[in-house]
């Protein structure tokens, strides 16, 4: 299992109570992590500032120093009282992704943790622009956090796709797995897996009558039953490659932007880890529009999972 010993929690200075330090608290408890309470901020104001000497600037931003670093003190407090190890320190920068990155790169954390927020009704996370780029960007695992308490053990599943062999994901799905177990062993815990895979690419058309639109027609039930015994099988080889029982091994059928978060709301889990695979195309930098939407709908906490040795997009 890969040690966790150095925690680097992004703390969001508008909130007065962040799940991310308390759950990054509970991490810490458990694996006697070190703690860096990172507030990364930038207001325009300072904009213009920027193209002043480094002794005019540090004078316009020391309020916001000032007072971000009493809110870190604040938070840093209990968590010293109880006997961890805690750094504080406040950045200015912009864009604030970069920042953070910049942060991770000069501390080398073994994790990211920082909150994002959940609205229950709209089944959607409030992502910001910083999130959807540290989602790409961060070299370590990063773990965005929601406004809930864990369960006791916590529940954690790596969703994984073990339907591309030889491709960069089927790698990809043994880092996810890896880092799933290594947050579930030091927090007492047993991991899952799920593959939610899909029958739509099966689909074919009638093409009808001229000028008429055509309708799906019905899949053959032998082939599905072929390609679910088939995905079986992937899934359950690489459950075994990890030791992870069959109880604790999940096959779901559906379109993943909607059966994925249908099974992690079923099954309470707490926290999913998946996979981000950066993609340049010119400037732009995506992960892909059902991974996108697959996160905006999770209604857990995410950890989020890079390639090993993978660089910015």
């Amino acid at each position: 299992m890969a040690a966790i010993k150095t925690i680097l929690v992004v703390v969001d200075p508008t909130v007065e109570e962040s799940a991310a330090v308390a759950k990054a608290a509970c991490i810490a408890r458990a694996t006697g992590a070190r703690l860096e309470l990172y507030i990364c901020d930038f207001s325009p104001e300072l904009d213009a500032a920027r193209y002043f000497d480094p002794a005019t600037l540090a004078v316009a931003v020391e309020p916001v120093a000032a007072r971000h670093q009493l809110h870190l003190d604040r938070l840093a407090a209990p968590l010293r009282a109880a006997g961890h190890e805690v750094a504080v320190s406040v950045g200015f920068e912009n864009p604030l992704h970069e920042g953070i990155v910049r942060q991770v790169s000069r501390l080398q954390p073994d994790l990211v943790v920082k909150d994002t927020h959940y609205h229950g009704v709209l089944r959607r996370s409030l992502f910001t622009n910083t999130d959807w780029y540290l989602i790409r960007d961060c070299p370590v695992p990063l773990l965005l956090t929601k406004q809930f308490a864990w369960h006791e053990p916590i529940r954690i599943a790596a969703a994984v796709d073990p339907n591309h062999p030889g491709d960069v994901g089927a790698l990809l799905d043994h880092d996810i797995i890896d880092r799933a177990a290594d947050l579930a062993t030091a927090l007492g815990a047993t991991p899952s897996i799920v593959h939610v895979f899909s029958t739509l690419h099966l689909i074919t058309i009638d093409p009808g009558m001229a000028g008429a639109p055509g309708a799906p027609l019905p899949l053959d039930p032998g082939v599905v039953e072929a390609l679910r015994t088939l995905h079986q099988a992937q899934l359950e080889g690489l459950a075994q490659q990890h030791r992870i029982a069959a109880r604790n091994t999940w096959l779901v059928e559906g379109i993943v932007v909607y059966a994925l978060p249908d099974f992690v709301a079923e099954h309470g889990i707490d926290v999913v880890a998946l996979g981000a695979i950066a993609r340049s195309r010119l400037r732009e930098r995506v992960i892909g529009s059902t991974a996108e939407r697959v996160l905006d709908r999770l209604p857990s906490d995410l950890l989020i999972v890079r390639p090993r040795g993978a660089k910015p997009a």
